[in-house]
């Protein structure tokens, strides 16, 4: 049984939300004056990602966790599991969630099932993002009534590890934050058009 809205959500489950709230307050801020061609235009002569890039990679990163997320919370939930304690990922999931945070110091390809096509609109993209941003807000309220600790799914890219609930949050929210910090950069530069 999710955690009624009504009720207060406990504080680390609060935080994931908040952060996916401010997430979509800066992707906002972000888009909210850019013509499509800025919103478009990659830097480097089309080497580096573009700011739509940068929202259809995490759209696309941030529902695909989402589908394996959701199935685990569900498995949870039939399986009578309770909450017993705050989210908490273990030391290699907070390493990880870590290594994403902004600055990036260390470069890396994507994976390809979530190196973004391009071929999306930018009412496309934005309705994706935000719209899996609120399923995973939902998910966080069903997820405070489970132990999001115990509850886990196949990592999607490697698919011998496991990784909890607890986790999967936390490197959403990250990687959110690192690829709106990439796209702040795109629109900072001398040579964005004008």
């Amino acid at each position: 049984m999710p955690v009624p809205a009504t009720q207060a959500l406990p504080d680390d489950v609060q935080r994931v939300v908040d952060q996916l709230d401010e997430a979509d307050r800066a992707a906002e801020k972000l888009v909210a004056n850019l013509r499509d061609d800025q919103f478009q235009w990659q830097p480097d002569g089309g080497r580096r990602w573009s700011v739509a890039q940068c929202l259809e990679h995490l759209a696309t990163a941030d529902a695909l966790y989402a589908t394996l997320m959701r199935d685990a919370i569900e498995r949870a939930r039939q399986s009578g599991s309770v909450r017993r304690g705050p989210f908490a990922p273990g030391f290699f999931g907070r390493k990880f969630a870590n290594s994403l945070e902004p600055p990036v110091k260390l470069r890396t390809r994507a994976p390809s099932r979530i190196v973004p096509q391009s071929a999306l609109t930018r009412e496309e993209i934005l309705r994706r993002y935000f719209g899996t941003h609120a399923e995973l807000k939902a998910m966080a309220h069903d997820a405070a009534a489970i132990d999001a600790n115990a509850a886990t799914f196949q990592n999607p890219f490697f698919t011998m590890v496991r990784v909890k609930v607890a986790t999967g949050f936390h490197v959403i929210t990250a990687h959110n934050r690192r690829h709106l910090w990439q796209a702040q950069r795109v629109v900072e530069r001398a040579d964005f058009p004008g």
